[in-house]
């Protein structure tokens, strides 16, 4: 026979359930601060190399051919750039 006991007893755990409900908050706001610097990190990696696709879009003559795609460049590059702002920011 085991004498570990039949109900949970509080006194066994390894913390208080006001411990583990307050550290809820603090790991959610960790996660978030942690997504938050990936999008940050792609967005202005992203900003920086964008302008990299622009000149083969040119030359190639894909601008004219396809002004969609030109403006759908453009509409991803203005989302890095507000993605990316604030990126290391001190």
């Amino acid at each position: 026979m085991s004498n570990a006991p039949s109900t949970f007893d509080a006194t066994h755990a390894t913390g208080t359930a006001d411990e583990s409900t307050t550290a809820l908050p603090s790991l959610a706001r960790a996660a978030g601060e942690a997504a938050r610097e990936r999008v940050q990190f792609t967005g202005f990696w992203s900003a920086v190399l964008l302008p990299l696709v622009y000149v083969p879009m040119l030359v190639g003559g894909a601008a004219a051919s396809r002004p969609s795609a030109v403006v759908a460049l453009l509409g991803a590059h203005a989302l890095a750039l507000v993605a990316g702002h604030g990126y290391h920011e001190e």
